[in-house]
Protein backbone atom coordinates (compact mmCIF):
# COMPACT_ATOMS: atom_id res chain seq x y z
CA UNK A 1 0.00 0.00 0.00
CA UNK A 2 0.93 3.65 -0.39
CA UNK A 3 0.77 5.08 3.13
CA UNK A 4 0.92 8.80 3.90
CA UNK A 5 2.05 9.86 7.39
CA UNK A 6 0.96 13.40 8.27
CA UNK A 7 2.63 14.53 11.49
CA UNK A 8 4.73 17.51 12.54
CA UNK A 9 6.94 15.29 14.72
CA UNK A 10 9.92 13.76 12.91
CA UNK A 11 10.32 11.11 15.60
CA UNK A 12 6.70 9.94 15.05
CA UNK A 13 7.17 9.92 11.27
CA UNK A 14 10.36 7.87 11.62
CA UNK A 15 8.75 5.38 14.01
CA UNK A 16 5.72 4.84 11.79
CA UNK A 17 7.92 4.50 8.71
CA UNK A 18 10.07 1.85 10.40
CA UNK A 19 7.00 -0.16 11.40
CA UNK A 20 5.17 -0.12 8.05
CA UNK A 21 8.16 -0.39 5.74
CA UNK A 22 9.04 -3.69 7.40
CA UNK A 23 5.61 -4.88 6.24
CA UNK A 24 6.43 -4.08 2.62
CA UNK A 25 4.53 -0.81 2.28
CA UNK A 26 5.65 2.45 0.69
CA UNK A 27 5.67 5.46 3.03
CA UNK A 28 5.30 9.16 2.24
CA UNK A 29 5.44 12.11 4.64
CA UNK A 30 3.82 15.48 5.20
CA UNK A 31 4.59 17.83 8.08
CA UNK A 32 1.15 19.43 8.39
CA UNK A 33 -2.42 19.07 7.20
CA UNK A 34 -2.06 21.47 4.27
CA UNK A 35 0.95 19.56 2.94
CA UNK A 36 -0.92 16.29 3.42
CA UNK A 37 -3.92 17.60 1.50
CA UNK A 38 -1.70 18.75 -1.37
CA UNK A 39 0.00 15.36 -1.51
CA UNK A 40 -3.30 13.46 -1.61
CA UNK A 41 -4.54 15.74 -4.38
CA UNK A 42 -1.63 14.80 -6.65
CA UNK A 43 -0.90 11.18 -5.68
CA UNK A 44 -2.60 7.80 -5.23
CA UNK A 45 -2.87 6.94 -1.54
CA UNK A 46 -4.30 3.83 0.15
CA UNK A 47 -4.02 4.82 3.83
CA UNK A 48 -3.42 8.04 5.77
CA UNK A 49 -2.06 8.18 9.32
CA UNK A 50 -3.02 11.67 10.48
CA UNK A 51 -1.90 13.62 13.53
CA UNK A 52 -4.65 15.86 14.92
CA UNK A 53 -2.73 18.79 16.43
CA UNK A 54 -0.48 20.37 13.78
CA UNK A 55 0.42 23.89 12.62
CA UNK A 56 -0.96 25.52 9.42
CA UNK A 57 -3.86 23.07 9.14
CA UNK A 58 -4.77 20.55 11.83
CA UNK A 59 -5.73 16.94 11.23
CA UNK A 60 -9.50 17.45 11.51
CA UNK A 61 -9.47 20.27 8.95
CA UNK A 62 -7.23 18.29 6.63
CA UNK A 63 -9.45 15.21 6.87
CA UNK A 64 -12.59 17.19 6.04
CA UNK A 65 -10.81 18.72 3.05
CA UNK A 66 -9.56 15.33 1.85
CA UNK A 67 -13.02 13.78 2.07
CA UNK A 68 -14.48 16.68 0.09
CA UNK A 69 -11.70 16.45 -2.50
CA UNK A 70 -11.89 12.65 -2.88
CA UNK A 71 -15.62 12.06 -2.70
CA UNK A 72 -15.44 9.19 -5.19
CA UNK A 73 -12.25 7.63 -3.82
CA UNK A 74 -12.56 6.44 -0.24
CA UNK A 75 -9.49 5.26 1.70
CA UNK A 76 -8.98 4.91 5.47
CA UNK A 77 -7.74 7.81 7.58
CA UNK A 78 -6.45 6.90 11.05
CA UNK A 79 -5.83 9.62 13.60
CA UNK A 80 -2.70 9.71 15.76
CA UNK A 81 -3.30 11.62 18.98
CA UNK A 82 -2.53 11.90 22.68
CA UNK A 83 -6.14 12.91 23.38
CA UNK A 84 -8.57 10.08 24.18
CA UNK A 85 -11.66 11.97 25.39
CA UNK A 86 -15.08 11.39 23.82
CA UNK A 87 -15.24 14.84 22.25
CA UNK A 88 -11.99 14.33 20.36
CA UNK A 89 -13.13 10.87 19.25
CA UNK A 90 -16.49 12.21 18.08
CA UNK A 91 -14.97 15.15 16.23
CA UNK A 92 -12.53 12.87 14.46
CA UNK A 93 -15.11 10.35 13.25
CA UNK A 94 -17.51 13.09 12.11
CA UNK A 95 -14.65 14.80 10.26
CA UNK A 96 -14.19 11.66 8.17
CA UNK A 97 -11.70 9.63 10.18
CA UNK A 98 -12.05 5.87 10.56
CA UNK A 99 -10.03 4.94 13.65
CA UNK A 100 -7.64 6.17 16.34
CA UNK A 101 -4.16 5.22 17.50
CA UNK A 102 -2.99 6.86 20.70
CA UNK A 103 0.42 8.35 21.29
CA UNK A 104 2.97 7.28 22.28
CA UNK A 105 2.65 4.88 19.35
CA UNK A 106 2.61 1.19 20.22
CA UNK A 107 4.45 -0.46 17.26
CA UNK A 108 2.53 -3.76 17.59
CA UNK A 109 -0.86 -2.05 17.60
CA UNK A 110 0.21 0.12 14.70
CA UNK A 111 1.22 -2.89 12.63
CA UNK A 112 -1.95 -4.81 13.49
CA UNK A 113 -4.05 -1.81 12.55
CA UNK A 114 -2.26 -1.68 9.20
CA UNK A 115 -2.98 -5.41 8.77
CA UNK A 116 -6.68 -4.63 9.24
CA UNK A 117 -6.40 -1.84 6.67
CA UNK A 118 -4.77 -4.28 4.24
CA UNK A 119 -8.03 -6.23 4.19
CA UNK A 120 -9.87 -3.07 3.20
CA UNK A 121 -7.22 -2.34 0.57
CA UNK A 122 -7.65 -5.80 -0.97
CA UNK A 123 -11.42 -5.36 -1.09
CA UNK A 124 -10.98 -1.95 -2.74
CA UNK A 125 -8.73 -3.50 -5.39
CA UNK A 126 -11.33 -6.18 -6.11
CA UNK A 127 -14.02 -3.51 -6.29
CA UNK A 128 -11.99 -1.40 -8.72
CA UNK A 129 -11.42 -4.46 -10.90
CA UNK A 130 -15.12 -5.27 -10.91
CA UNK A 131 -16.01 -1.66 -11.73
CA UNK A 132 -13.60 -1.65 -14.68
CA UNK A 133 -15.04 -4.92 -15.95
CA UNK A 134 -18.58 -3.58 -15.66
CA UNK A 135 -17.59 -0.34 -17.36
CA UNK A 136 -16.01 -2.32 -20.19
CA UNK A 137 -19.14 -4.46 -20.55
CA UNK A 138 -21.28 -1.32 -20.68
CA UNK A 139 -19.25 0.15 -23.55
CA UNK A 140 -18.05 -2.84 -25.57
CA UNK A 141 -19.79 -5.66 -27.39
CA UNK A 142 -19.12 -9.00 -25.74
CA UNK A 143 -19.14 -11.07 -28.93
CA UNK A 144 -16.93 -8.94 -31.16
CA UNK A 145 -14.91 -6.88 -28.69
CA UNK A 146 -15.75 -3.70 -30.60
CA UNK A 147 -17.39 -0.66 -29.06
CA UNK A 148 -21.14 -1.11 -28.63
CA UNK A 149 -24.03 1.13 -29.70
CA UNK A 150 -23.96 3.14 -26.47
CA UNK A 151 -20.25 3.80 -26.91
CA UNK A 152 -20.89 4.74 -30.53
CA UNK A 153 -23.57 7.28 -29.63
CA UNK A 154 -21.45 8.90 -26.91
CA UNK A 155 -18.25 8.99 -28.98
CA UNK A 156 -19.85 10.30 -32.16
CA UNK A 157 -21.56 13.11 -30.27
CA UNK A 158 -18.28 14.06 -28.57
CA UNK A 159 -16.30 13.94 -31.80
CA UNK A 160 -18.95 15.91 -33.68
CA UNK A 161 -18.76 18.74 -31.13
CA UNK A 162 -14.96 18.70 -31.36
CA UNK A 163 -15.14 18.83 -35.16
CA UNK A 164 -17.50 21.82 -34.96
CA UNK A 165 -15.26 23.63 -32.49
CA UNK A 166 -12.01 22.89 -34.33
CA UNK A 167 -13.52 23.31 -37.82
CA UNK A 168 -12.17 19.85 -38.67
CA UNK A 169 -13.66 17.07 -40.80
CA UNK A 170 -15.30 14.03 -39.25
CA UNK A 171 -16.09 10.93 -41.27
CA UNK A 172 -18.32 7.97 -40.58
CA UNK A 173 -18.51 4.55 -42.20
CA UNK A 174 -21.50 2.27 -41.76
CA UNK A 175 -21.22 -1.24 -43.15
CA UNK A 176 -23.45 -4.27 -43.29
CA UNK A 177 -22.68 -7.94 -43.97
CA UNK A 178 -24.48 -8.87 -47.16
CA UNK A 179 -27.24 -11.46 -46.80
CA UNK A 180 -26.22 -12.34 -43.26
CA UNK A 181 -29.64 -13.81 -42.45
CA UNK A 182 -29.08 -16.28 -45.26
CA UNK A 183 -25.67 -17.06 -43.76
CA UNK A 184 -27.22 -17.90 -40.39
CA UNK A 185 -29.86 -20.06 -42.08
CA UNK A 186 -27.19 -21.92 -44.07
CA UNK A 187 -24.45 -22.36 -41.45
CA UNK A 188 -26.21 -21.91 -38.09
CA UNK A 189 -26.04 -19.19 -35.46
CA UNK A 190 -22.88 -20.51 -33.81
CA UNK A 191 -20.99 -20.20 -37.08
CA UNK A 192 -22.75 -16.87 -37.61
CA UNK A 193 -21.32 -15.57 -34.35
CA UNK A 194 -17.84 -16.63 -35.43
CA UNK A 195 -18.34 -14.86 -38.73
CA UNK A 196 -19.38 -11.67 -36.94
CA UNK A 197 -16.32 -11.86 -34.69
CA UNK A 198 -13.98 -12.43 -37.64
CA UNK A 199 -15.43 -9.56 -39.66
CA UNK A 200 -15.31 -7.31 -36.58
CA UNK A 201 -11.62 -8.06 -36.13
CA UNK A 202 -10.92 -7.03 -39.73
CA UNK A 203 -12.90 -3.83 -39.37
CA UNK A 204 -11.28 -3.01 -36.04
CA UNK A 205 -7.81 -3.46 -37.52
CA UNK A 206 -8.51 -0.57 -39.89
CA UNK A 207 -9.20 1.86 -37.03
CA UNK A 208 -5.51 2.50 -36.48
CA UNK A 209 -5.38 5.84 -34.66
CA UNK A 210 -6.21 6.23 -30.96
CA UNK A 211 -9.16 8.49 -31.82
CA UNK A 212 -10.66 6.10 -34.41
CA UNK A 213 -13.43 3.89 -33.09
CA UNK A 214 -14.84 0.73 -34.66
CA UNK A 215 -18.25 -0.28 -33.32
CA UNK A 216 -20.83 -3.00 -33.60
CA UNK A 217 -23.82 -0.86 -34.47
CA UNK A 218 -26.33 -3.65 -34.13
CA UNK A 219 -26.85 -7.15 -35.53
CA UNK A 220 -24.58 -7.47 -38.57
CA UNK A 221 -24.01 -3.71 -38.92
CA UNK A 222 -20.74 -2.03 -37.98
CA UNK A 223 -19.51 1.55 -37.90
CA UNK A 224 -16.15 3.29 -37.91
CA UNK A 225 -15.81 6.82 -36.52
CA UNK A 226 -12.90 8.69 -38.11
CA UNK A 227 -12.07 12.09 -36.56
CA UNK A 228 -9.96 14.54 -38.59
CA UNK A 229 -10.56 12.46 -41.71
CA UNK A 230 -11.89 13.94 -44.96
CA UNK A 231 -14.11 12.12 -47.45
CA UNK A 232 -11.19 10.94 -49.58
CA UNK A 233 -9.44 9.42 -46.60
CA UNK A 234 -12.63 7.76 -45.35
CA UNK A 235 -13.28 6.25 -48.80
CA UNK A 236 -9.81 4.71 -48.82
CA UNK A 237 -10.40 3.13 -45.41
CA UNK A 238 -13.86 1.90 -46.42
CA UNK A 239 -12.46 0.29 -49.55
CA UNK A 240 -9.68 -1.36 -47.52
CA UNK A 241 -12.31 -2.80 -45.18
CA UNK A 242 -14.40 -4.06 -48.10
CA UNK A 243 -11.41 -5.73 -49.75
CA UNK A 244 -10.11 -7.23 -46.50
CA UNK A 245 -13.43 -8.93 -45.83
CA UNK A 246 -13.89 -10.07 -49.42
CA UNK A 247 -10.35 -11.42 -49.71
CA UNK A 248 -10.59 -13.24 -46.38
CA UNK A 249 -12.65 -15.79 -48.28
CA UNK A 250 -15.17 -16.66 -45.57
CA UNK A 251 -17.48 -19.07 -47.37
CA UNK A 252 -21.08 -17.89 -47.99
CA UNK A 253 -22.85 -20.19 -50.44
CA UNK A 254 -26.21 -18.60 -49.67
CA UNK A 255 -25.10 -15.11 -50.73
CA UNK A 256 -26.57 -13.56 -53.87
CA UNK A 257 -23.44 -11.46 -54.41
CA UNK A 258 -20.52 -13.88 -54.21
CA UNK A 259 -19.66 -17.25 -52.72
CA UNK A 260 -17.84 -15.49 -49.85
CA UNK A 261 -18.78 -12.97 -47.17
CA UNK A 262 -18.99 -9.40 -48.50
CA UNK A 263 -19.80 -5.97 -47.10
CA UNK A 264 -21.85 -3.04 -48.32
CA UNK A 265 -20.56 0.28 -46.98
CA UNK A 266 -21.84 3.84 -46.74
CA UNK A 267 -19.62 6.85 -46.04
CA UNK A 268 -20.48 10.37 -44.94
CA UNK A 269 -18.29 13.29 -43.90
CA UNK A 270 -18.94 16.39 -41.84
CA UNK A 271 -17.10 19.46 -43.12
CA UNK A 272 -19.21 22.21 -41.57
CA UNK A 273 -22.47 21.58 -43.40
CA UNK A 274 -24.34 19.56 -40.75
CA UNK A 275 -25.96 20.58 -37.47
CA UNK A 276 -25.92 17.30 -35.57
CA UNK A 277 -24.24 13.92 -35.28
CA UNK A 278 -27.62 12.33 -36.07
CA UNK A 279 -27.52 13.94 -39.51
CA UNK A 280 -24.08 12.46 -40.11
CA UNK A 281 -25.38 9.00 -39.16
CA UNK A 282 -28.43 9.41 -41.38
CA UNK A 283 -26.28 10.33 -44.38
CA UNK A 284 -24.01 7.32 -43.91
CA UNK A 285 -27.08 5.11 -43.53
CA UNK A 286 -28.53 6.45 -46.79
CA UNK A 287 -25.22 5.80 -48.52
CA UNK A 288 -25.31 2.23 -47.18
CA UNK A 289 -28.81 1.83 -48.61
CA UNK A 290 -27.52 3.04 -51.97
CA UNK A 291 -24.71 0.47 -51.86
CA UNK A 292 -27.25 -2.28 -51.31
CA UNK A 293 -29.44 -0.95 -54.12
CA UNK A 294 -26.47 -0.93 -56.50
CA UNK A 295 -25.71 -4.61 -56.00
CA UNK A 296 -23.86 -4.74 -52.64
CA UNK A 297 -20.16 -5.49 -52.03
CA UNK A 298 -19.46 -1.84 -52.78
CA UNK A 299 -18.83 1.55 -51.16
CA UNK A 300 -21.13 4.55 -51.65
CA UNK A 301 -21.00 8.11 -50.33
CA UNK A 302 -23.69 10.59 -49.33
Amino acid sequence: MNILVVDDSKSIRDLVAECVRSMGHVVFFAENGQAGLSFVEKNAIDLVLMDIEMPVMNGLEATKAIRKLKQDDWFPIIFLTTRVDDTTFTDGILAGGDAYLTKPINPLRLQLTVVAMERIYEMRQKLYKTQKELQHLSLFDELTGLANRRNYDQTLETQFKLAQRNKAPLSLIICDIDFFKHYNDEYGHQQGDKCLADVAQMIGSMANRPTDLACRYGGEEFTVILPDTNLEGALKIAEKIRLAVYESGIEHKASRVADVITLSLGVSTYFGQLKSSEQLTNLADKALYQAKQKGRNTVEIM
